[in-house]
């Protein structure tokens, strides 16, 4: 159940961060918050997940384009005229930064699973009576 869950969040998160940065792109004018912001969490989640960081990317920088196609379509009120080739512009830099956290956690020597081994380690050195929780 663990593992189904797990691998449900490996789709649910990048697409869910792509979808709160389209839906407050919808009020503004240019693409630099969303730009900025797809930068940051695709190298938050290449980082995490970088045996699927293409994926990641795609699904973040991809539900964008589809959003603002949506607003398009049903006439949503927006200060500006939506492209969704614009918003297609996007991927690029969503796809490059998932692309550079999984390296980085590639050459990070320390994981965050090796990093907590490592703390319980040092609490157990730390403290004779310490047991596993």
């Amino acid at each position: 159940m663990v593992e189904v869950v797990r691998a449900g969040l490996r789709y649910l998160v990048p697409a869910s961060i792509g979808l709160v940065v389209a839906l407050a792109d919808l009020g503004n004018v240019d693409l630099l918050f969303a730009g900025t912001f797809l930068l940051l969490m695709g190298f938050v989640v290449g980082w995490w997940w970088p045996g699927q960081w293409w994926l990641s990317g795609l699904l973040m920088g991809g539900v964008l384009p589809l959003v603002q196609l949506w607003a398009l379509l049903v006439r949503f009120p927006m200060p500006y005229v939506p492209d969704p080739l614009q918003g297609l512009f996007l991927l690029g830099p969503a796809l490059l930064m998932a692309g550079f956290g999984a390296v980085v956690h590639r050459k990070t020597p320390y994981a965050p699973t090796a990093l907590r081994s490592r703390l319980r380690r040092a609490k157990q050195a730390d403290d004779p009576n310490y047991e596993e929780p």
